[in-house]
Formats: structure tokens, C-alpha cells, sequence
């Protein structure tokens, strides 16, 4: 019997929670000859993941910030990997445990310690405490992937970005694309609630833009603020439209989240004058999302960074088509199923959204090829793919 030890503590929020969600369940009920101990952060308890009894055991553990978690990372987890009697660490959280006593499979999913878009994002706000924090981190990340028995990321357009990083060329990063389950997804037929639904502009004669991610920097929310009023425009004089740009998110002055301080956002908003023409919903459950994105029209994706992507594959799982920023990963996930645009070009995405929301044919080939795209993704697969990479790396250990 394999023991195997998931180190989930940096998986408090988006890909990291949709990753687990999706991934336990199915490790619990495999019929590989493998145990896994899951180790939760406090922010996501395990009775989230709705786990019945099997091969699965998760243990929640307060570390408190980045900081701390480092270095119980560093210091404790050593010793709990001795104690329980540990054959492999599965490290979920871009950074490894220096000098493991065991074999170590580090995922690497976090395309901002690889972005110089990012750190020129950082230097342009001026924001030197976040820069040199971020500085670090690209350091402890780069010695972490020389650290590990064996590197993945989520996309092979990820993984050609490390082996480029300098530094890291001779660095080999396998790839394990993450996946989708589109009966779970749209299982929960709960309608979404009232004050949710009366803030969308559900009128026949508006065309709703969608934008899923909650507020930071590199998804690039500014470049689809500014394009907003170009989309009005031009809406209104070929159609006679309104137009209504729908997020997951709430852009206010002072609000920060996740460190991130909206504050620019919201004064491009009241500055160009569209803040009555965007739905700031906040965050919506998961499970209820299925039904926001039938709701509208078009998908936007303005990100700047990204390893993966969910959103992009639950749009086209939904038959919404998708308007991208013209990145390697985002290509790799949708290839025909989207149009593109200049990343930080305004005008070129409201052409684009524009194109989408006026050609008929366009967006019913769009819809149609994002569903059959859509069905590539398989987490079942992932795990398949997991499980046999777990005792692949055993195998190797014991025959050295």
C-alpha cells in the first residue's frame, strides 16, 4: 500500500478549491492500491467537500498567513511525513518541501511567478513592499521546482513556460491537464437567488457580457472596463442594444481583496461613467454558476496570467461563446471555440465582443465548437493520469 500525503494548505480559493472539490472525491473511490491524507487550510473545511468514508482522510491545519505557512510547511511537515509514515508528497501549492525525506511531485499552477507582465504591473502601481514580496516568491519557487522528484503543470503551455524561465532550462515539467465534469457541474438546480437575478438586465433588447474571476490585477479588469463603453457605442448604433457587462465580483473604492486594492478599477468605472452598465454580483456559489452563464451572452476573458483557466471550459461547457485575450494558454484551451484579442487592447476586444454578439452564425460555430471542446477535459482522466504518476515515481525510488 502506497501512502500518500497532499499538501493542500495554498488551496483557499478559485482553481485551487475547484481542484479539490473535483479531484478527492474520485481519488477516494479509485481502485488504485494508494491512501491519501489531505491536508486542508482552516478557510476550507472538510465537511465542504462532502467526502464519504474510503481511501481519502483529510485534516484541517491552522497556519495563519503566507508566512507562517512557509515555514510550518518547512518545519512541521517534515515531521508529520515521518510520523505517519509517508511514501510521496503531492505539493498543491507552487512551493516544495526543500530536502523532502521522500519523493516529491511539486504542481506548479500559479503563472504569476513566471509573469514579467505581473511584476510590470506591480512597478506601474507603484507598489514596492508587493513587488519585492512577489521577488521572493519567484525565487522560492524556482528552487522549489529544482527541489522536486517530478514537476507538473496544468497545461503544456505552462510547462514550455517554466522549462524557458531562466535558470530552469534543463528543468523537464510533465503535464497533467486539469478537467471538468459537466454532470457535477450543473447537478445543483437551485435557482439563484433574487438578489442576484435583480441585478442582471434580463430585458430582450440587452446583450450581458460575462466576466467569472473575483477582483486582482492580472485578470486584467481594467482593459475590460475601458472597452465597455466602445461595446455600448457601437451595440447601440448597429442593433439599437444595451449592452451589460456581468461580474463575480464587487469594484468599490477602498475594497481590497485578497490583497488586491480595487481602488483604480473603481474610479476607471465612475470616471468613464459605467457603473450603472456593469452587475457586480460578488461571488456566487459554484454550484449555482452553471446557471449565470446561461443567463448571458458572451464570455469575456481578459486575463494577462494564467496556468489554466476554469472558467474558459465552464463557458464553452455551457455553450457560451468565449472572447479571450490572445495568450498560449488560453489557445491551448479553446483553440477554434473563441476569438482573440490584443491583451491590453481595449478597442481590439470590444471589436471583438462586437463581432460575437452581432454574428449569428459566428456564435452559434463558437457554441458548438466550445461544447465538443469542452468535452476534452475529464477530471476522472486527471486522476487516471495522477495515480499512475504517484506509482510511477514509487517504482523509480524502489529500483534506485
Amino acid at each position: 500500500m502506497i501512502h500518500v500525503l497532499f499538501n493542500a494548505l495554498a488551496s483557499t480559493a478559485g482553481g485551487g478549491v475547484t481542484y479539490l472539490r473535483n479531484v478527492l472525491p474520485l481519488l477516494n473511490d479509485c481502485d488504485e492500491q494508494q491512501r491519501y491524507l489531505v491536508l486542508l487550510p482552516q478557510s476550507d473545511p472538510e465537511h465542504r467537500l462532502h467526502l464519504t468514508p474510503g481511501k481519502v482522510t483529510t485534516e484541517v491545519v491552522e497556519t495563519g498567513g503566507l508566512l507562517q505557512r512557509l515555514w510550518w510547511e518547512q518545519s512541521e511537515l517534515r515531521n508529520l511525513i515521518r510520523s505517519r509514515r509517508i511514501d510521496v508528497l503531492v505539493s498543491l501549492g507552487n512551493f516544495a518541501l526543500l530536502h523532502s525525506p521522500v519523493p516529491q511531485i511539486l504542481f506548479n499552477r500559479n503563472d504569476l511567478l513566471f509573469s514579467a507582465e505581473f511584476a510590470r504591473d506591480l512597478q506601474t502601481r507603484k507598489l514596492g513592499r508587493e513587488l519585492l514580496a512577489h521577488r521572493i516568491k519567484c525565487w522560492l519557487a524556482k528552487r522549489s521546482i529544482k527541489s522536486a522528484t517530478v514537476n507538473v503543470a496544468p497545461t503544456a503551455a505552462f510547462a514550455q513556460k517554466i522549462e524557458t524561465t531562466q535558470g530552469l532550462e534543463h528543468v523537464k515539467i510533465e503535464t497533467l491537464r486539469f478537467g471538468f465534469d459537466a454532470e457535477t457541474f450543473v447537478s445543483n438546480q437551485t435557482p439563484l437567488p433574487d438578489e442576484l437575478l435583480a441585478k442582471v438586465n434580463l430585458r430582450h433588447n440587452c446583450r450581458r457580457l460575462l466576466y467569472v474571476s473575483h477582483y486582482n490585477y492580472f485578470r486584467n479588469f481594467e482593459t475590460l472596463i475601458r472597452a465597455l463603453p466602445l461595446i455600448k457605442l457601437r451595440m447601440k448604433q448597429q442593433t439599437g442594444e444595451d449592452v451589460q457587462l456581468v461580474l463575480t465580483t464587487d469594484i468599490q473604492r477602498g475594497a481590497v481583496y485578497g490583497g488586491y486594492d480595487a481602488t483604480a478599477a473603481a474610479e476607471l468605472i465612475d470616471r468613464l461613467g459605467v457603473r450603472d452598465d456593469i452587475a457586480m454580483l460578488g461571488a456566487v456559489d459554484y454550484d449555482k454558476l452553471h446557471q449565470l452563464y446561461k443567463l448571458c451572452d458572451v464570455f469575456v476573458c481578459p486575463s494577462y496570467s494564467e496556468s489554466f483557466g476554469h472558467p474558459l471550459v465552464e463557458a464553452m461547457a455551457s455553450g457560451l461563446p468565449v472572447v479571450s485575450a490572445d495568450l498560449p494558454v488560453h489557445r491551448e484551451l479553446c483553440g477554434d471555440a473563441a476569438v482573440y484579442f490584443g491583451v491590453f487592447d481595449e478597442t481590439n476586444l470590444a471589436e471583438r465582443c462586437v463581432q460575437v454578439l452581432t454574428d449569428q452564425t459566428l456564435k452559434k460555430q463558437l457554441s458548438a465548437r466550445g461544447l465538443q471542446r469542452s468535452n476534452e477535459f475529464s477530471w476522472r482522466e486527471h486522476v487516471r493520469q495522477l495515480t499512475a504518476l504517484i506509482a510511477r515515481v514509487v517504482e523509480s525510488v524502489a529500483r534506485a
